[in-house]
């Protein structure tokens, strides 16, 4: 049947199923209507889609869609109210000046073409309209305003001029008001889709060769369900096996059904976190850079490397580039190295074992968490697969405390500001760990800003630890770390408010990707202006300060901590080979 309905493209479900509002439920819920009705595993229906979207453009399609939204809005039975305002009529009064206005801006230079309009709809001189204008800045309304008021003024002139600003007022209220239905409406919409939306995302490849993504909803009955009966259907994800999990994915449609038991969670894992105590480092140390020991009658280092632009630009005298692993004293690959056990005594490698432990987002979190607790260089975060319960947890806590919720969610191991959003529901920020893998962070929601405006700042750092060969493996790795001295800003294009999260320009800083003007500032630059922007805060050298200390303590808990928390060996066994690596951090 599925086979023969796909080939047909055939939407049947009517002649089985039909709609029923308000039984049993306050909302439409689905019935069959078949005599005998429909039997376990007895046939399949295709679910054809109402609307395909995706989260960052769900709100422009909306904006440009009136139909979808009512459309929508039907389906999800959602009404939202204008509120009721009381358009008054604007009443004026005379003052009894007289024609002898001193004009409080004489050198406000305004338009002749405005001099005579409200020369002719005021009734009076050019010159008096225009010491009006002057003394309201050039706002023609308020100028005419100011002149309706004069004793002389004819009555039924200004009653015309009273009643025409009159609707004007109102229809700019009428206006304003509607436009908040709209936007109210699509709110809703936006908050309450993610209780209906189902997530795909599978690749076909064409007759031409391209690959694009498709997809096809099906339902079929898992059990006997009798004539008038309703079909329902576990939300909850298959590989949610744990009750209080359930519980969390299920708050979205039960409101506040177990919400002190989740804030009770999110509060037992804030206490175990403030808890931990962070490690020594009795190892840190200021380095100073050690005079080269190669001499100038050693063999040449011999470099194997699959990244072309160090083979390309690679012209140092006293280095070869060879062509097996084995033969190399340095090995420098771009795709990830998998084979460590092969290395021997005295190779060098650009990689570490298990550096996903800080370059996919979910393990630098935990990493953090469980070398230090919390910290304040790093928002509160959560991995939506194996954190759900505290974070809905502190989704609820911070409701009870009338604390404003913004979460930023992100994929694992995407770049380029792909598939973030900034989200303020419950719903969307539970339901987009079913379109893969996500962390939540708060938003933060007092950035400091340079000139108004978002940035971040990308460090290029290199880590280099060495395992002592010699000696008991036990004392770990010795390990440095190494800032590059210029790092690269870069900058929103809008100001920052906490407003229009679907704002790209406003919310983030990754410009060179798209379609956006790109700012392009020298750090030196960013630096003197940012110190004459915050004079009254630290000076950049304490801040650069700070950061250092941010960046080796990643390092510091990732060397530490053993696999697969961090990078250190999962057993006692000594390494022979050297490794190091270079990160981009922002």
């Amino acid at each position: 049947p599925l086979f023969q309905k796909l080939g047909q493209d055939l939407f049947d479900a009517g002649e089985y199923l039909e709609l029923h509002y308000g039984d049993p439920l306050d909302k439409y819920s689905l019935h069959v209507k078949k005599e005998g009705g429909l039997k376990k595993h007895g046939d399949i229906f295709l679910v054809d889609h109402a609307w395909t979207t995706k989260p960052e453009t769900s709100r422009a399609q909306l904006l440009d869609n009136p139909q979808l939204v009512e459309r929508l809005t039907s389906m999800m039975d959602i009404s939202v109210d204008a509120e009721e305002e009381e358009v008054a009529e604007e009443a004026t009064a005379g003052t009894g000046a007289d024609d002898e206005v001193v004009s409080k801006y004489p050198d406000l230079e305004v338009d002749q073409s405005m001099v005579e309009l409200v020369a002719s709809q005021g009734k009076v001189t050019e010159q008096r309209a225009r010491v009006a204008l002057q003394n309201e800045n050039g706002d023609i309304l308020a100028a005419l305003m100011s002149l309706t008021l004069h004793p002389d003024h004819d009555a039924a002139g200004l009653k015309n001029l009273e009643n025409a600003i009159g609707s004007q007022v109102k229809r700019d209220k009428e206006a304003k008001a509607e436009e908040k239905k709209k936007q109210d409406t699509i709110n809703k919409i936006m908050s309450e889709m993610w209780k209906y939306s189902q997530t795909y995302e599978y690749a076909v490849v064409d007759p031409s060769g391209q690959t694009k993504k498709e997809s096809a909803c099906i339902i079929y009955p898992i059990e006997d369900i009798p004539k008038g009966g309703a079909l329902t259907r576990d939300f909850v994800p298959a590989d949610i096996k744990d009750p209080m999990t359930r519980k969390a994915y299920l708050q979205i449609y039960n409101d506040a059904q177990d919400a002190a038991e989740l804030i009770a969670v999110y509060e037992s894992d804030k206490l175990e976190d403030n808890e931990v105590k962070p490690f020594d480092q009795p190892f840190t140390k200021t380095l100073t850079r050690t005079p080269s020991q190669h001499k100038a009658g050693d063999r040449k280092l011999r470099l194997y490397t699959t990244t072309e632009w160090v083979a390309t630009n690679c012209k140092l005298a006293n280095v070869e580039l060879v062509d097996s692993e084995d033969q190399a004293d340095l090995l420098w690959f771009s795709q990830d190295f998998k084979e460590f056990d092969k290395l021997t005594k005295g190779q060098k490698i650009n990689q570490f074992e298990n550096e996903s432990c800080v370059t996919f987002k979910q393990n630098l979190a935990a990493l953090v968490k469980a070398a230090y607790g919390t910290v304040p260089w790093s928002s509160t975060t959560y991995n939506l697969t194996t954190e759900l319960a505290p974070f809905v947890g502190h989704y609820l806590w911070n409701q009870e405390h009338h604390h404003r919720n913004l979460w930023i969610c992100k994929p694992w191991n995407l770049a380029r500001g792909l598939q973030i959003t900034i989200q303020e529901d419950l719903a969307p920020l539970v339901r987009l760990r079913d379109t893969g893998p996500k962390i939540a962070q708060e938003y933060i929601q007092t950035p400091v800003l340079y000139e108004g405006r978002k940035f971040d700042l990308r460090y290029i750092v290199l880590l280099k630890a060495t395992h002592k060969v010699e000696g008991d493996p036990s004392q770990g790795y010795e390990f440095q770390v190494m800032v590059y001295k210029m790092f690269w800003i870069r900058l929103a294009n809008h100001a920052f408010d906490l407003d229009d999260f679907e704002n790209y320009e406003k919310h983030f800083t990754v410009m060179n990707y798209g379609n956006y003007n790109l700012t392009q500032l020298l750090y030196t630059k960013f630096i003197e202006n940012f110190e004459k922007e915050h004079a009254d805060k630290k000076k950049w050298s304490e801040i650069q300060a700070d950061i250092n200390e941010a960046i080796k303590s990643i390092f510091a808990a990732a060397v530490v901590k053993p696999r697969p928390e961090g990078l250190g060996a999962a057993d006692d066994k000594t390494k022979l080979y050297e490794a190091f690596s270079i990160y981009g951090i922002d």
